[in-house]
């Protein structure tokens, strides 16, 4: 069977190709060989699988699709990928196309009342955002704001949801300019028209300067804090202080009503070593906590003992961080440079980054691995746009540029969606996104 172009441009010589997927019905075509134009790039691959779906089911619906050979993914004409690659055209050549990555809506837009400065997504029953105005928010989904946190007096910089697992109380922490962490517990299964106001069940001052990284310990019983002050600290999560014995909370009157007021926790133990402004702090493993800076560096930190364990420096102050891939051994950084940057440490002269992204074209303000494939991340900058990438090409698979403004913030939602916010105020949803 041979393809016949749709244009006149130039003639290019034809190529034997099979096209295979491991997608399920109805997403798979007949795996004879065809010959098509050597000169097709992903467009016009991705045109000629539809053509082919198409005549399986009359009733199919266009959709655009990405390709691999050989497990990298084709980025520019088959012609120069084989010629790059060193491939033989002589035979015939299998083709893999996977659902492209990319979100096939986008929701009406969260507004908040200032910039929204921090998201987390990890939990599929709600989203957890951060905001300039000193408030947390808990969105059901798009618009639909169930819960609002308050009780800081500056600006929200960081939020982690703790403990999402099961019916009833949900734990999460904020972290604010104003040099504390809070703690709050929520119903999750409200759903009332109008957001219910919350405070914090529980203040943990000890920083001295604005804390801007919140994680927490996979276990839940723990967070740590970056902060400006250099140093992270470590902070148990439940109302007992370090003797097991249960912390006090006292009550106080307000408008004639008896109102518990918040208890305070002091910090377990400070990892010292960092000589600028921690602006990162990831904690993957129970017994590990990673850390990013303005002072150039990566730390990867012993939790029982205090101890840096190892140093990467990139020459950029840095922004972000996240752990992922494959056993959760690859590193993701971004900071002040257009450049996503991730190391492997288990390689031998790790200071070198052994995959480097740059189609940004300002500052990088937030990074993500998926939470499930080893291959897919996302960044967000200064530039207005959230970048998906896949670890077999070095050009994103999607660009999101719902925003109006810088993106401060962005993180992964159920899977399929992006979650993301700005200086615009709003909290964006991009939906339906295939990751493979």
């Amino acid at each position: 069977m041979e393809i016949e172009r749709e244009t006149n441009e130039g003639n290019s010589r034809r190529i034997q190709v099979r096209f295979i997927t491991k997608l399920k019905a109805p997403y798979k075509v007949p795996t004879t060989a065809i010959a098509i134009p050597s000169d097709l790039s992903r467009l016009g691959l991705s045109s000629i699988v539809n053509k082919l779906l198409q005549a399986v089911d009359s009733e199919w619906k266009t959709e655009p699709f990405d390709f691999l050979i050989d497990g990298e993914l084709v980025r520019m004409s088959l012609e120069q990928f084989l010629l790059v690659k060193g491939i033989s055209a002589e035979k015939i050549l299998e083709i893999e196309y996977i659902r492209a990555v990319a979100p096939r809506k986008e929701e009406e837009p969260s507004p908040h009342d200032d910039w929204v400065s921090a998201v987390d997504g990890s939990s599929p029953r709600f989203i957890l955002t951060g905001c300039y105005d000193s408030l947390g928010r808990i969105w059901k989904q798009a618009g639909w704001c169930t819960h609002i946190l308050e009780g800081h007096s500056g600006a929200i910089s960081s939020v982690r949801i703790i403990n999402s697992e099961g019916a009833g109380s949900v734990t999460v922490a904020t972290a604010s300019k104003d040099r504390t962490l809070r703690l709050w517990k929520f119903d999750a299964e409200d759903s009332t028209d109008h957001p219910a106001r919350i405070r914090a069940f529980k203040i943990l001052r000890g920083h001295n300067a604005s804390v801007h990284s919140i994680a927490a310990k996979t276990s839940g019983d723990m967070i740590c804090s970056g902060s400006w002050d250099c140093t992270i600290n470590l902070w148990r999560t439940n109302d007992t202080d370090t003797n097991g014995d249960a912390v006090s909370i006292k009550k106080r009157k307000v408008n004639n009503k008896i109102e518990e007021s918040q208890s305070e926790g002091e910090a377990v133990s400070t990892l010292v070593g960092h000589t600028q402004c921690i602006s990162s702090v990831v904690w993957p493993q129970q017994d590990t906590i990673y850390s990013a800076s303005w002072d150039h560096s990566v730390r990867k930190w012993d939790v029982e003992t205090g101890k840096d364990l190892s140093d990467i420096f990139c020459g950029k102050a840095l922004n972000c961080i996240d752990i992922g891939g494959e056993g959760l051994a690859l590193i993701a950084a971004g900071g002040s440079d257009p450049v996503l940057r991730i190391w492997d440490p288990r390689k031998p002269g790790t200071s070198a980054p052994v995959f480097q992204f740059s189609s940004h074209s300002s500052w990088i303000s937030a990074c993500k691995w998926h939470n499930t494939s080893p291959l897919h991340l996302l960044s967000s900058s200064y530039d207005g746009k959230v970048m998906l990438w896949d670890l077999r090409t070095a050009w994103p698979v999607s660009i999101i540029d719902t925003h109006k403004d810088k993106v401060l913030c962005a993180d992964w939602w159920k899977g399929d969606c992006v979650v993301s916010g700005g200086v615009d105020a709003q909290l964006r949803i991009s939906s339906d996104i295939s990751i493979q």
